[in-house]
């Protein structure tokens, strides 16, 4: 599915969603049903006991004592993450997501709490692959749907193979196993992937890019037309940062 497809679907869902009456505001329940996808370290992903942990898991569970509600997390694929917010199968999407004009377009997002570049991963002896002209002929792996998807989708200059995948771990996979000669992710996911020690020396940063604009940063995406949650989420998160709490857990993960 091309990037440009997929905007295009989620966009008329969007449309059709929010001509329908509106809802009451998710702060009518008990519980906040999260979304998210586990592959993404350090903002979410599986410890070695096999519990989805992470900054965005933290932040969202911060936050739902912030505003006295229960918060349940869902592991799905990046690309349904929306899909499912506008459906109401989930609440509110804590997945390391750009808050990009694009996606503005069909939900609402929190207060940035987090600015990040992206970064391509190689097999450390690569040494062909320094910088974006070096992508030529090349196969550039990418997770469906997020922002490094659609920056490669409209990168020109440069003739490459984009594989997509629904899983980031999926892509490193591939591109231990020669697969594909690049990866495209978020830097601090991708300084987490290769130091982690399930690839021990294996991978490398070739080089990192900017694939936002400068105001496009992570944030918690919401429904449009819920202004009571959206005040209540952006208050929380005001609350944490003056609290020195996000501080604490940006440190913790390696994000500040």
């Amino acid at each position: 599915m091309s990037g440009k497809f997929y905007i295009a679907l989620i966009l008329i869902l969007s449309l059709f969603i929010s001509a329908a009456p509106a809802s009451a505001s998710v702060l009518d329940r008990k519980v906040v049903t999260v979304g998210t996808e586990g592959t993404w370290p350090p903002y979410e992903y599986y410890d070695e006991n096999n519990v989805l942990t992470g900054f965005d898991i933290e932040l969202v569970a911060a936050i739902g004592g912030r505003i006295g509600r229960e918060v349940k997390v869902v592991d799905m694929a990046f690309d349904g993450l929306i899909p499912a917010l506008l459906t109401g199968k989930i609440d509110m999407i804590a997945a390391g997501m750009h808050s990009t004009a694009e996606r503005k377009q069909m939900v609402d997002f929190s207060d940035v709490y987090s600015i990040a570049d992206s970064a391509f991963i190689v097999l450390s002896g690569n040494t062909d692959i320094n910088a974006l002209a070096d992508l030529d002929g090349k196969i550039v792996a990418v997770q469906l749907g997020t922002t490094e998807d659609f920056y490669m989708e409209k990168l020109t200059g440069v003739s490459t193979s984009i594989k997509k995948y629904q899983k980031t771990v999926d892509a490193i996979r591939d591109l231990i196993l020669k697969r594909v000669d690049t990866v495209l992710i978020g830097t601090v996911v991708a300084k987490s992937y290769v130091e982690s020690d399930r690839f021990p020396g294996a991978l490398k940063i070739a080089f990192r890019e900017e694939v936002d604009k400068p105001d496009e940063g992570f944030a918690l995406a919401l429904r449009k037309n819920d202004p009571q949650f959206l005040n209540a989420v952006n208050a929380a998160i005001r609350e944490l940062d003056e609290s020195g709490v996000l501080s604490e857990l940006k440190k913790k993960y390696g994000l500040d």
